[in-house]
């Protein structure tokens, strides 16, 4: 596993962790607990994704996402925002254009890393883009 790929499934694990504290308080909430029990497959599903079934898991997350940000909107701030960019697709819809611009940055600063076969350190590139300081 890549450490952009170990760093996506870390967010989603606190995710989970959020949502399950979320389910113990509220009692109406997830009643039916399909929606812990979805995160935690896309999870395992990620973890160990095959090459062929990486692009499965990723489709998968872009779907639950995009469910659970329709149906619950009140919970969009427990999403991070790599996780959006990370799945892509119809969940770019969430994004603003300046935010998608700094993604892109961040993935042709790891592109490029990866030509020169340079070491890339996702976190720290992510902080430099991201810092709103500059």
């Amino acid at each position: 596993m890549n450490q952009r790929l170990a760093y996506h499934i870390d967010l989603l694990a606190q995710l989970n962790t959020q949502l399950a504290k979320l389910e113990l308080a509220d009692e109406n909430y997830n009643s039916d607990n399909t929606i812990l029990q979805q995160l935690s497959q896309l999870i395992e599903s990620l973890k160990d994704a095959s090459v062929q079934q990486y692009d499965s898991a990723i489709f998968d997350g872009q779907q639950w996402l995009q469910r659970f940000l329709t149906h619950n909107p009140e919970l969009a701030p427990a999403i991070h925002r790599d996780l959006l960019w990370f799945f892509g697709g119809d969940c770019l819809h969430f994004m603003p254009d300046d935010e998608i611009e700094k993604y892109q940055l961040l993935d042709d600063a790891m592109a490029e890393a990866m030509l020169r076969k340079t070491p890339f350190n996702y976190t720290l590139s992510r902080e430099a883009i991201f810092d709103t300081k500059q």
